[in-house]
């Protein structure tokens, strides 16, 4: 037996015995000039190596390498375009160690005339290490970029992405040849999809003091990501660009003397506890869950502005209702935090004193846009492909659907008068009487849109528009009510019904429906002509979803759509069925783009349409979709007619809906501002889904059936048939039937022992009374 290794593990085991303590390990080699930390459980364990130079050297989480060991993780400044950094090159700075504290002193650099000094403390300890960097800027000058820090990953593919406390995400998927996206965000928690550990970078900073943050893909092929701390907020450096094809993202910043500090916590966190969303019987779990992670979570561009085009191509559209349903199933607070200051800055910006409601926002002028509309300090525009009216509901179904998921009856308040205006805006358009509103074009020939399918020519009673105003005003009254203006729900209330009954009306009575198509059509214009007569997907899913169509109207619709779609072996619902007469959109082949291409932003309303009707059609498009995420990630505009292959450049966060149409209504989450109601409409694989949501604060574990379905919150359980709502606070629980907004039954406990409520009869089922156990 060979002993030579005895004496070297015996200096281990005493210096483990003397340096391990509950609050991890320190241990320096001043011969090395290292100092290696790591946490009590041994999931983070990071090097500095201080020898005429201070960066950290080695990251590993859990026993895998993620930095690159010449580069690591260092501080910097670029002046002049020039970087000067902790790597190398630097006068050896002092280290001291007082048990679980590290502190490094005199860590100075200069670079550009501008001279710099920092400290940095590290303590260790139980699941975490803290990391406190405090500069000082000796003098002041013009900065071009800064690390504070900056990570050197060792490549693109050490992580999938990382999910930012803007409820974005940086999905390295997207940063090839060089790019860079930035963003106003703080926390980032870097994951792979494949793996359990997440790395969570959560920085601390003091009042007024600013955070932004980086992610570049080298020339090296080192994944990079750069945190700035400034005393103002970095503004971007091209437009309003947060991509870009080159290293640079942020404008220069000005600093003066003095200190700026921030406080690290680095920490190694289970991805089944952060990421973790259930348990998926019938469906790929793991699919739904990265999905929403990268597509759903992409088209947060930045705080304030979240859109469903994406950083990547730097859309947003707000003529799409989309978003706030996105944040639904994402099921994250910074997501729905986000959006709301994000309907902030539409009602504050994209809002003009009539109540018209501009319909775009782009990082710079690269759109068709009406000229002089354009503001670039803002970013928001009036699309020059026509005046898409949608943009009036949309901003109103968004502001409804967010009030559902923050119960923020202050916020709703303060966006009260500019729905109202903008409803108001667009019922004024309705010059006929008959109760839908006419667009801003008045004929085909005039080559203009007037919604989100913005190279077709709808124009005058659009059928689009006016479904999404019904819903818009159907749920806006709801929101009166909350707020007590009960006049102002009776009057939107009755536009919507007089609006659904003209609608539903066949065409040959002033409405959309062709009886002898069983469809609606698209348009009627000025003179009367019927148009878009080609089975147009989100006219008719909208109508059936919305329930602007009467039960015979959806059978004929959703059957007639299926059979199609089995005749065509289609993996998704195309935009359009038939081509558009040559004259009535600006690309007369078919299928080509919106004339007959398949895009998979209205897969949700399609959920919708289908749920309550036939939910195994719409479990078929879910699995489909979570099928094709697996093979390209859904990284496309749209996929052609012809092969079903992905295409195009501008990639959509609308590739996501048909998995919230999953969660809003084949599981039937459904929030609501004071409870979070479960209306399932399952099939038989999915029977015994089980799924951790969260809302407001609150964990609910969900235990879903084809018979009975459960709600556990705080202690309570609640067990019942059908679609039924709880709430929670405290020893009090509230259960509310069906779409009800008061609840049915309160209890009270006196202690804090679980309690479960089995609902065996609301009231005025059979027997009249609720019945429980």
């Amino acid at each position: 037996m060979n002993n030579t290794g005895v004496p070297y593990l015996l200096a281990f085991l005493i210096w483990a015995k003397l340096a391990v303590t509950a609050n991890g390990s320190v241990e320096h080699d001043p011969v090395t000039h290292t100092v290696t930390m790591a946490d009590a459980r041994g999931d983070l364990c990071i090097r500095l190596n201080y020898d005429g130079r201070c960066y950290l050297d080695r990251v590993r989480v859990r026993r895998r390498e993620v930095v690159a060991p010449d580069t690591g993780v260092c501080s910097a400044i670029m002046v002049g375009g020039q970087w000067t950094t902790t790597r190398a090159g630097i006068a050896t700075p002092t280290v001291s160690i007082n048990g679980s504290k590290v502190l490094v002193d005199g860590i100075a650099y200069t670079g550009g005339g501008i001279a710099v000094r920092e400290r940095w403390r590290f303590t260790v300890g139980d699941d975490r290490i803290d990391w406190q960097i405090s500069r000082d800027y000796l003098n002041g000058g013009m900065v071009d970029d800064t690390c504070f820090p900056g990570w050197d990953f060792s490549a693109m593919d050490i992580w999938t992405g990382g999910l930012l406390d803007t409820g974005g995400v940086a999905w390295c998927r997207y940063l090839s040849g060089n790019a860079s996206y930035g963003a106003h965000a703080g926390t980032v928690t870097f994951f792979k999809a494949e793996r359990g550990a997440c790395l969570r970078v959560t920085p601390s900073v003091s009042v007024g003091t600013q955070v932004a943050s980086r992610f570049s893909h080298q020339p090296s092929g080192l994944f990079s990501f750069v945190q700035s701390v400034t005393t103002k907020e970095l503004a971007p450096n091209h437009n309003l660009h947060r991509f870009n094809r080159s290293l640079d993202v942020w404008a220069p910043f000005r600093v003066e003397p003095g200190t700026v500090q921030v406080d690290l916590a680095l920490q190694v966190l289970d991805g089944n506890t952060i990421r973790g969303r259930g348990t998926f019987p019938g469906l790929a779990g793991n699919a739904i869950r990265d999905l929403l992670d990268t597509i759903g979570r992409y088209g947060v561009i930045d705080r304030r502005t979240m859109g469903g085009n994406g950083w990547l191509t730097g859309w947003v559209c707000l003529h799409e209702p989309f978003f706030a349903e996105m944040g639904l199933a994402i099921d994250d607070p910074a997501y729905t935090t986000n959006f709301a200051a994000t309907l902030d800055e539409w009602r504050d910006h994209a809002q003009k004193p009539d109540g018209r409601v501009l319909s775009r926002w782009h990082h710079d002028t690269g759109d068709n846009m009406v000229p002089g509309t354009y503001d670039p300090k803002t970013g928001f525009y009036e699309c020059g492909w026509g005046y898409t009216l949608d943009s009036q509901p949309d901003y109103v179904i968004n502001v409804a659907e967010q009030f559902d998921l923050s119960g923020d009856t202050a916020w709703l308040r303060a966006h009260k008068e500019s729905c109202e205006r903008a409803i108001d805006w667009l019922l004024a358009r309705d010059t006929d009487g008959d109760g839908l509103v006419e667009m801003m074009n008045d004929s085909h020939t005039q080559g203009k849109s007037s919604d989100w399918i913005d190279v077709v020519w709808a124009s005058w009673e659009n059928a689009l528009v006016n479904a999404s105003l019904y819903e818009a005003m159907m749920l806006w009254a709801e929101r009166e009510n909350i707020l007590g203006d009960h006049a102002r729900a009776a009057r939107y209330q009755a536009a919507a019904g007089k609006l659904r009954d003209t609608f539903r009306r066949p065409i040959s009575q002033g409405g959309f429906w062709n009886s002898d198509q069983g469809w609606f059509v698209y348009w009627r214009e000025r003179d009367g002509s019927v148009h878009g007569d080609n089975l147009v997907t989100p006219v008719n899913f909208c109508a059936v979803a919305y329930g602007l169509a009467d039960d015979r109207q959806r059978q004929r619709i959703l059957d007639g759509m299926e059979g199609r779609m089995r005749q065509e072996n289609l993996f998704h619902w195309p935009l359009c069925f038939l081509p558009y007469a040559k004259d009535e959109t600006a690309n007369g082949s078919f299928p080509d783009y919106e004339n007959g291409d398949i895009f998979l932003s209205w897969g949700e309303v399609g959920v919708r349409a289908y749920a309550g009707y036939d939910p195994a059609v719409a479990v078929a498009y879910v699995r489909r979709i979570l099928d094709r995420y697996q093979q390209d990630g859904l990284s496309f505009q749209r996929c052609l007619r012809r092969d079903q292959k992905g295409a195009g450049d501008d990639i959509l966060a609308g590739n996501c809906m048909t998995i919230v149409g999953l969660y809003r209504d084949i599981y039937g989450i459904r929030p609501q501002w004071n409870r979070l109601r479960l209306d399932p409409h399952l099939t038989p694989e999915l029977e015994g889904t089980k799924l951790s949501y969260s809302l407001r604060n609150q964990r609910y574990e969900l235990a879903l059936g084809m018979k009975r379905s459960a709600v556990t919150i705080a202690g309570f359980t609640v067990r019942a048939t059908g679609s039924f709502a709880v709430d929670a606070a405290g020893n009090r629980l509230a259960c509310f039937p069906d779409d009800q907004d008061k609840p049915a039954l309160t209890l009270t406990r006196n202690t804090t022992a679980d309690v479960t409520v089995d609902i065996d009869a609301w009231p005025g089922a059979k027997g009249g009374d609720c019945r429980w156990t």
